[in-house]
């Protein structure tokens, strides 16, 4: 039987949880579940590079921290360990401009005791395919034992 997706406060409880850059670029944590995660974002003309695109890196971003959280899923938030990614290939295949709204929809592919593999999709808001990708990620420790 499927476990089921974290309510809205537990969500939010996770979303203050993720730091540093995530944070920083406005990221939204909007799925989150056994085996999966679903980031969104707001382009704004900071997530842009000089072709007046999404930036690669704002791209490679929400990827890394979408298959990060999708194999890091606890039934109790508080429980959940943080990621290291130790491999990640992104492969770009459309651009997106300010005003959009993209999607980054990962999925859990195989799992170990310490080491899980990862696929993401990153999505506008017609479901077009913007990029898509795969990661190797470690299971580190719980988030609640690392410093605020």
């Amino acid at each position: 039987m499927p476990t089921p997706d974290y309510s809205s406060a537990q969500l939010q409880q996770v979303h203050a949880s993720v730091t540093g850059f995530f944070q920083d670029i406005g990221c939204e944590l909007t799925a989150y579940g056994s085996e999966h995660a679903t980031l969104a974002l707001e382009l704004l003309p900071r997530h842009l590079n000089n072709a007046s695109n999404m930036h690669g890196g704002v791209m490679a971003t929400l990827m890394d921290v979408a298959m990060g959280l999708c194999g890091t899923w606890e039934p109790d938030p508080a429980e959940r360990r943080v990621a290291t990614t130790l491999s990640m290939n992104i492969n770009f295949s459309k651009a997106a401009v300010a005003g959009s709204r993209v999607r980054a929809v990962a999925r859990c592919r195989s799992s170990g005791h310490k080491v899980f593999m990862a696929s993401c999709d990153l999505l506008d808001e017609k479901d077009r395919l913007i990029a898509f990708g795969e990661g190797v990620f470690k299971r580190g420790a719980l988030r609640r034992e690392l410093p605020a």
